[in-house]
């Protein structure tokens, strides 16, 4: 192996180990796997990258169809994109649907956490479930009940490039809550309290100026996923 390929090969190498490593913060325990994930996903470099229009929506699965990752938090399905290019500072606001209907005993929901990667494919900023933020029709501007994470974006941090979406393992089947402490707490427990995690969903994510609120778009929700 020549130098530069002996380069590239390290740097990829260490793209994928400080991935893996970020999601350390998480504070979940590996899952081990019984076969290695699809060979276009065993490095961060090699994730297939959709672009993400300049101001839009675009809607989203992530199922069994998808590449995986074997993340900190176990293996995941996930969905990669491309960011914009961008004059001034932007947000991004990601949408993960609820499905299974009105009653919370069958409600299942993707609980989406965000990476986004530099350049050279390392974590520069990661989410977590206490970034989620339930919307429901009647309140807030959406279309069907939904967990909700927005993340600023600025022009002038040039290095980051690319955001994916993926969710832990450990909570599919797991219905753990967090602890009540007070009435707002309280408030969230009961929110989520019948909701379980899923390893699949539909997911809308939108590029929006700063200044600007959300607005949601009529009558286009993804359909129910099956």
């Amino acid at each position: 192996m020549n130098r530069a390929a002996s380069t590239r090969h390290v740097r990829s190498s260490a793209g994928a180990l400080a991935l893996a490593a970020a999601f350390i913060v998480l504070g979940v325990p590996s899952v081990p796997r019984a076969s290695p994930p699809a060979a276009c996903c065993s490095d961060p470099a090699h994730f297939p990258y959709q672009p993400l229009p300049a101001r839009g929506s675009i809607d989203f699965r992530i199922d069994t169809h998808g590449p995986e990752f074997e993340f900190q938090t176990g293996v995941s399905t996930f969905h990669a994109f491309a960011l914009p290019a961008a004059e001034r500072p932007y947000l991004i606001e990601l949408r993960s649907f609820v499905d299974g209907g009105p009653d919370p005993r069958a409600a299942r929901v993707f609980y989406p956490i965000v990476a986004v990667l530099t350049d050279d494919f390392v974590v520069s900023r990661l989410t977590d479930l206490e970034h989620l933020r339930y919307d429901l029709p009647l309140f807030e501007l959406t279309t069907a009940p939904a967990y909700r994470v927005v993340l600023p974006f600025d022009p002038a941090n040039h290095r980051e490039r690319y955001l994916v979406v993926f969710t832990a393992a450990q909570l599919v089947g797991k219905r753990e809550l967090p602890p009540i402490a007070n009435p707002e707490t309280a408030a969230e427990v009961a929110k989520i309290a019948f909701l379980g995690a899923t390893s699949h969903g539909r997911l809308r994510i939108t590029v929006r100026d700063e200044e600007l609120p959300p607005v949601a778009p009529a009558l286009t929700e993804p359909a129910p996923a099956h």
